[in-house]
């Protein structure tokens, strides 16, 4: 039996409503398998570490867990492998480093913008997470900090070694969860400590758990802080030049063994050093 036109129409609309609904679905799981840390246009990148939690992070950088679930695909917050690198959606770098957002255009190139703002190439990469200097995605939104904010060098001479992170931790001496304010870096007894930044001398000498402390004010509100020192090379008013010696690590104050505290804030609340220097 020949079937009449209507009732042929009535068949083909029926085919391309259930593709569409295919399609519709297909777009939906595509969409839920592809990490929003893809689609993010801003977001910081956190390393995991021994005592880490997602509570933990998502505290220190003031978003939900539930965003870093979803960003990076955890399905359970209890188990983080050490030294993953984790996504943090939505953290405009802003909030810890004081600068202004750049929409990129067609011609843009890094080192126009970083001629243009007096800020280095390497800031900008290490700020944005960008792997490339030369491939730019237009209409990206990238963070450009202020000149201010740049310029700060490793405190130490020798190769980095991190033995406490920024961030909350279990305290080695309180035996409580309490956040930690700078970096502790490994480093034996009577090394010299350099000034990461050129700058004035607010505090030199002892200063309760610190120990031996030496304070340098920056322009822009920014501090670094010294701190478990054995010896102190400066004096509270004097002016220090980027890379000179200020004092001799040691295991002064609350320190459970040698190791230098390092410490960057800006208006007085303290910032993640990794941030502003570069540590392997």
């Amino acid at each position: 039996m020949t079937r009449c036109p209507p009732c042929r129409n009535r068949g083909t609309r029926w085919r391309l409503a259930r593709l569409a609904v295919y399609l519709l679905i297909c777009i939906c799981l595509l969409a839920t398998e592809t990490p929003l840390a893809a689609t993010q246009p801003w977001g910081l990148w956190h390393r995991v570490r021994r005592g880490d939690t997602v509570w933990g992070i998502a505290n220190q950088y003031k978003v939900s867990v539930q965003s870093i679930l979803g960003a990076n695909q955890i399905r359970s917050a209890r188990r983080l492998s050490i030294g993953k690198k984790l996504f943090i959606p939505g953290v405009v770098p802003s909030q810890q480093i004081d600068g202004t957002l750049h929409r990129i255009k067609r011609g843009d190139t890094l080192w126009d913008l970083a001629r243009k703002h007096h800020v280095s190439v390497n800031s900008l990469m290490h700020v944005n997470n960008l792997e490339s200097a030369t491939k730019l995605q237009v209409n990206r939104t990238i963070f450009i900090p202020n000149s201010d904010a740049t310029g700060f060098t490793a405190p130490l001479r020798i190769p980095l070694t991190v033995t406490s992170s920024y961030g909350y931790r279990w305290h080695p001496i309180h035996k409580k969860r309490k956040f930690h304010h700078g970096i502790d870096f490994r480093v034996r007894p009577g090394f010299r400590v350099y000034a990461s930044k050129a700058g004035k001398v607010v505090r030199a000498g002892w200063y309760g758990g610190y120990g031996n402390v030496v304070v340098i004010e920056h322009a822009g509100g920014y501090t670094t802080w010294y701190g478990h020192l054995s010896s102190v090379r400066v004096k509270v008013g004097q002016k220090i030049r980027l890379g000179r010696v200020i004092g001799l690590s040691g295991n002064s104050g609350s320190s459970t063994g040698p190791h230098l505290h390092f410490e960057i804030r800006w208006k007085r609340k303290s910032v993640h050093p990794t941030h502003y220097i570069r540590i392997p």
